[in-house]
């Protein structure tokens, strides 16, 4: 569904599902990096794809600059800045899969120093600010309604709460709380008469209390969580401790998956982890991190999975890498079944350099069997582009004018759900081209294989009235001249939204999403509106 609760998207049953986080190449600036002063900012706001920023152009902030989110020392993902305001900014992220929360830590050159203090803030400094002590979030609610050609439609309101809170009653300790809940009616379009009884969902992502004693390195967390530093075991329910030095961290967590489907309390699998960091020092433009460590996954008191695994981050000016590498232990049945003791699973590598200002290389390999997606938007684009991640790439972009950015992309699939398949992208991007910041992205793909074969391409059309409303329109068209899968022939979709900022708190959206193909048809109408406070 169409910015409805995040999916949960299973490639297979196996435990151990990991979250793709690709750190790119750092704000481009004509100043060398270990010269350029650094700020920090929070993230405030989530819609959509979009991430809001508490900071804009007095701060040094500017448009099309790359910014990184920092949550514990570690970078999470990275952002550009896409619309500005003198005290705001929104950006869109350059890796849709990074779980970038409310709260987040955002660091950036600014084109401006404003002040010593700011430029040399560390990333604690910008957690402790003026909103500790105050219970920070959002409350929405929204509307969903999806009206195919024939058969069932679906309607779908809901609520959503944010809650985030630092230092609360003076005390060092923090409140995290992110939950969902929708009512979904089918009903028949021929007799518009209930086709079942309505289904309440309620869907918990985070619910945590946090204990940070002051100067001490000490991090407890309880409940409901992600585990930041072993991104493969993604949500428990449980408790973790964490030690944080100026150059060595360390921790471990003990918890329950929640059920995978009503993310609901479960006891069936327990999990057990560890893990040791080296890291950079605090406020240093040079971030990296390499991280050691082990998991246990044990279903009904059998083991499920047992692995160890590397992970290595790094990003400068001029390049950036994000890798892991896990190694499964195989004991008892699982021994017999590989017929070794380790089994090497789950590579991901994915690297940037920065030739010039203008040119960029990148490149990287995924050839992990597990993957959870949490998506807020999801569009023929988005599903191709997920069905065809396993591989390896390589490609190469160009900046011109500080408007213009050129890109072609080839890949190689090794498997999947599409068996080995061959693709070649190429896409163009014209921004901020008026007051109006009007804006154009066109993309093009040529795929082959033995299951699929065909073209994608897609075009988006955007600009920011008053710095106030954002319009967007999205349209594209898959044509495949081979369909062994599950792909129609024929897949067109479009979709129009505007986002409206009403002052700093209440947030508005409106949406319609059209899609068409051989075989079916079907049209999504979506409407909420938030108050942040």
């Amino acid at each position: 569904m169409r910015r409805s609760l995040p999916i949960l998207r299973r490639r297979a049953a196996a435990r151990g599902l990991a979250v793709a986080l690709c750190l790119l190449t750092a704000t481009p600036a004509r100043i060398r990096a270990q010269d350029a002063p650094v700020a920090w900012t929070k993230v405030t706001y989530l819609s959509g794809v979009m991430v809001y920023l508490d900071a804009g152009s007095k701060d040094g902030l500017r448009e099309g600059a790359r910014l990184t989110v920092i949550r514990g020392d570690v970078p999470v993902g990275e952002l550009i800045v896409a619309y500005l305001s003198s005290t705001r900014a929104s950006c869109s992220r350059v890796n849709p899969d990074a779980a970038i929360t409310i709260g987040d830590s955002v660091r950036f050159v600014p084109a401006k120093v404003v002040t010593t203090a700011t430029a040399s803030a560390a990333p604690g400094a910008a957690r402790r600010s003026s909103s500790d002590g105050v219970l920070r979030g959002r409350l929405g609610l929204r509307y969903m309604l999806l009206t195919p050609s024939v058969g069932s439609s679906l309607a779908q309101p809901g609520i959503d709460a944010r809650l985030d809170g630092h230092r609360l009653g003076g005390l060092p300790i923090s409140l995290t709380v992110d939950m969902r809940a929708q009512r979904s009616t089918y009903t028949n379009s021929d007799t518009n008469a209930t086709a079942r009884p309505g289904e309440q969902t309620t869907r918990v992502y985070q619910a945590m209390v946090q204990y940070t004693p002051d100067g001490s390195p000490l991090r407890l967390s309880l409940g409901r969580q992600f585990a930041l530093a072993l991104s493969s075991v993604g949500m428990f329910d449980g408790v973790a401790v964490d030690l944080d030095g100026a150059r060595f961290s360390t921790g471990a967590f003990a918890g329950q998956e929640p059920d995978p489907s009503s993310y609901g309390l479960s006891n069936l699998t327990r999990e057990y982890g560890a893990y040791v960091q080296m890291h950079h020092r605090p406020g240093q433009t040079q971030l990296w991190s390499l991280t050691l460590g082990g998991v246990g996954a044990y279903t009904s008191g059998q083991i499920d999975r047992e692995f160890g695994f590397a992970r290595l981050t790094y990003t400068s000016r001029w390049f950036s890498i994000y890798a892991t590498q896990e190694l499964d232990v195989n004991r008892g049945w699982k021994g017999l079944e590989e017929g070794s003791s380790t089994t090497p699973t789950s590579t991901f590598v994915t690297a940037q350099a920065a030739i010039t200002d203008a040119v960029s290389l990148y490149a990287g390999v995924d050839n992990r069997r597990n993957v959870r997606l949490y998506r807020d938007y999801q569009n023929p684009e988005i599903v191709f582009d997920d069905s065809f991640r396993q591989g390896e790439w390589g490609g190469a972009s160009l900046s011109l004018f500080g408007r213009l950015r050129l890109s072609g992309e080839m890949r190689r699939g090794s498997g999947g759900t599409t068996g080995p398949t061959q693709s070649v992208t190429a896409s163009a991007s014209l921004t901020r081209l008026t007051s109006a910041q009007l804006g154009v992205h066109v993309r093009s793909t040529t795929y082959d294989g033995p299951a699929s074969a065909g073209t994608l391409q897609s075009v988006a059309l955007e600009g920011t009235l008053f710095n106030v409303l954002h319009l967007q329109y999205t349209g594209g068209v898959r044509q495949s001249t081979l369909t062994t899968g599950t792909a129609p022939p024929r897949t067109i979709w479009t979709s129009a939204d505007a986002d409206i900022g009403l002052g700093r708190s209440v947030y508005l959206m409106l949406s319609s999403y059209r899609e068409t193909s051989d075989t079916d048809r079907s049209l999504q109408t979506y409407v909420s509106i938030s108050y942040r406070f």
